[in-house]
């Protein structure tokens, strides 16, 4: 297996890899939120910051309440708060909308935060302030490479063609096996170059070039890290491959052709 070699990021790939950071960010802040509910629930007096204050202190009102009604509602409150960010970290792949829409539930839970702490007289908030501010840069940006990525145009494939005339400099690589395509699988990327069909594919812990229905190369990986697969084909190199960090690539002669944004 070659070493990966180092990669000019376009500037598609640029913004979704920061849009890529901004869900993280989104994803980060739910569970730490749910973290912080579980802990108080438990009795601890810890608290992760980089969370949301509303459905955080709607549990705990009804928590020290000890009274039924008011606990429900406030355990309602929490669940539908956490229930509407997990919605907008899910469908805010697809569309940016969903990252306005955390960003503006993160704004007014802000706001929450500002109005307790100014009730309450406290000035030892400010590390938590601080760290929504952060927050909201994050989900703002997010928002805006959304914005940038739709109307950026999309990153069409380079069109490689054959010549039978050009001599071969290396052989053909021999495929390993067949593919086995009934098998469950995960594609991390696909397309078509060269006139053949090359799959990217990750089937439980094994990562496969697929070309043309055939198993060329694969890496065996409990965890990912970089990494890169290749075959030669027809005298030109096929190489697939992971970053390290957010995306997937496909490069055919060293050239990238494809790079596909990766969540997990």
């Amino acid at each position: 297996m070659n070493a990966q070699q180092n990669v000019t990021m376009s500037p598609r790939a640029a913004v979704e890899k920061k849009y890529a950071i901004a869900r993280h960010n989104l994803l980060l802040m739910m569970i730490l939120t749910v973290v912080n509910i579980i802990l108080y629930i438990a009795g601890s007096d810890t608290m992760m910051l980089f969370s949301a204050t509303v459905p955080y202190l709607a549990a705990g009102i009804g928590i020290e309440s000890q009274y039924g009604p008011m606990l429900a509602v406030g355990m309602i409150i929490a669940v539908i708060c956490l229930a509407l960010y997990l919605l907008c970290w899910i469908f805010s792949k697809k569309h940016f909308a969903w990252m306005i829409t955390a960003a503006v539930m993160f704004g007014l839970d802000t706001l929450a935060m500002a109005g307790l702490y100014l009730l309450m007289g406290e000035v030892s908030g400010i590390l938590d302030a601080v760290i929504h501010v952060w927050v909201m840069y994050y989900l703002i940006m997010g928002a805006v490479n959304g914005y940038k990525l739709k109307n950026m145009p999309a990153e069409i494939p380079a069109e490689f063609s054959v010549e039978t005339e050009t001599p071969v400099s290396q052989p053909n690589t021999a495929y390993m096996r067949l593919a086995d395509m009934d098998t469950k699988a995960r594609i991390l990327l696909e397309e078509e170059v060269l006139g053949h069909r090359v799959c990217y594919r990750r089937v439980k812990r094994v990562n496969e070039l697929v070309i043309d229905g055939y198993v060329y190369d694969d890496v065996e990986m409990l965890v990912e890290t970089a990494h890169s697969l290749n075959a030669n084909v027809d005298g030109h190199q096929i190489q697939v491959g992971f970053d390290g960090a957010t995306s997937s690539y496909l490069r055919v002669d060293g050239e990238t052709v494809k790079r596909k944004t990766r969540l997990w």
